[in-house]
């Protein structure tokens, strides 16, 4: 078993040896209940001109990527156990390559155990290999942002701290660790051992841990809230010519606040700072901000509208200064999409490595049904901190323009009030018009359908 996961599962047990003495009412549903599902992922993404000089992600490139997952779950009282196993292989249409080809790696994608309803329903517990989610993933989404979106999960103690008995208030405890290996896993034909949380291709040996404080507040409904502390540790990293990449450690205070103005407008704001120091002595700094409004009119359409206008900041690091410090953004746990594919796949400063952002955009769409939904996007992206590859200086990545139709083609086939027995659909495409921070003028591309089957 990957010894990450040992610690919080012997937590979990001692959890489950003190469960009886927690005041759960003994009326509750005492008998166990199994369940058992599956999902079925199958994607075609397409894509040209992208900066990246790393396979596969260079020239025009087609494959598609097929992940199928299966979960089980037992519950007993306020005890849940929920474990998912996942694996996910390519096929190129453009050449013979065999990168994650099948069969590929069989892994623990999930694994954890709840305790719910501790001291008369004031703690909460969820222990073991988790997906961690919050807010807008600006700072926590994706422990395993190296192996794509195969999975996201955290090795993780979670502890969640109800303030009043409907759990408008609460406060989660964070303890996680993620080796840079998923050592429980089978299989692995293109090498095995995937490197899960790499900062730059090809550098090995990157673990990270850490830990902090996120409470979230609805006890006002006209201004809900978050605020949060989170601490991490980057260990250092080997490079494939032998160099270090140094390690770092560092606290990140944030706030999220989501006013209603009005039944039609409201707005989002969040910031957050982040200080700390490299394993050479260097300090390290960082700053994040985000200011939206959105409108969403009172029509008594099916199709319902909805626009939103934004700036997204993420500092950079700062070329004038001294030397001695690092001044640009650390995305914490949050390296996947946010706003871009395209800018993810450029990987200048990392796989999904968000940074040295300043983003106005201006995005809208319809609200067909929970699964049918219209999405489109565009706005021009700027450096905090000119540091423009091909030598050139330039401050302007360009302008990005997306579209997303999320659209069911077969739903509630087994009359289940669950997501089983759902064909989703998902038509996707992304544009970015180059600026002079890149040395190239193409225009770059990347294009993705797929279809999900759930059981």
């Amino acid at each position: 078993m990957n010894k990450t996961l040992f610690f919080p599962l012997v937590v979990g047990l001692a959890a489950l040896a003190g469960a009886q003495e927690t005041g759960v009412e003994q009326s509750r549903e005492s008998a166990l209940q199994l369940d058992a599902g599956a999902d079925l992922r199958i994607r075609q993404e397409i894509m040209d001109h992208i900066p990246n000089s790393v396979p596969p992600f260079t020239g025009d490139t087609s494959y598609f990527r097929i992940r199928p997952r299966f979960w089980g779950e037992a519950k007993y009282r306020n005890l849940r156990l929920y474990n998912r196993w996942t694996d996910e292989f390519w096929h190129y249409t453009s050449d013979d390559r065999r990168v994650n080809s099948w069969p590929n790696e069989l892994v623990v994608d999930n694994l954890y155990l709840d305790v719910n309803e501790l001291f008369d329903g004031w703690l909460d517990l969820r222990i073991g290999r988790q997906d961690l989610i919050y807010g807008k993933g600006r700072v926590i989404l994706d422990g395993t942002p190296y192996d794509g979106s195969r999975t996201i999960y955290m090795d993780a103690i979670k502890a969640t701290i109800n303030f009043d008995a409907e759990k408008k208030n609460t406060l989660d405890v964070l303890a996680i660790y993620n080796n840079n290996h998923n050592e429980a896993a089978l299989g692995g034909i293109d090498g095995g051992e995937k490197e899960l949380n790499t900062i730059r291709p090809g550098s090995k040996y990157l673990d990270e841990w850490g830990g902090g404080l996120y409470f979230k507040s609805k006890e006002l409904e006209e201004f809900p809230f978050e605020l949060y502390w989170i601490y991490k540790r980057e260990t250092k990293a080997k490079m494939p010519n032998g160099t270090t990449l140094q390690g770092r450690r560092f606290h990140t205070f944030g706030a999220r606040l989501m006013p209603k103005f009005t039944e039609t407008i409201s707005g989002e704001l969040e910031g957050a700072v982040q200080s700390g120091e490299k394993d050479d002595g260097k300090n390290t700094s960082g700053y994040m901000g985000y200011a939206g409004l959105r409108y969403d009119p009172a029509v008594e359409w099916k199709l319902k509208p909805f626009v939103n206008a934004g700036v997204y900041y993420l500092s950079g690091d700062d070329s004038n200064g001294d030397g001695n410090g690092d001044s640009g953004w650390n995305p914490v746990w949050a390296r996947w999409p946010q706003i871009s594919e395209l800018y993810v796949l450029e990987w200048h400063n990392g796989a999904g490595y968000w940074t040295n952002l300043i983003y106005p955009h201006v995005e809208g769409g319809f609200n067909i049904s929970r699964q049918h939904k219209l999405f489109a996007s565009v706005g021009s992206m700027h450096t905090d901190d000119a540091d423009g590859l091909g030598g050139d200086t330039g401050s302007h990545y360009g302008w990005l323009a997306t579209i997303c139709y999320d659209f069911p083609l077969l739903t509630n086939i087994f009359d289940r009030e669950d997501k089983r027995g759902n064909l989703l659909g998902r038509l996707q495409a992304e544009m970015l018009e180059p600026g002079d921070y890149y040395d190239s003028s193409s225009t770059m591309y990347f294009l993705r359908w797929q279809i999900i089957a759930q059981f």
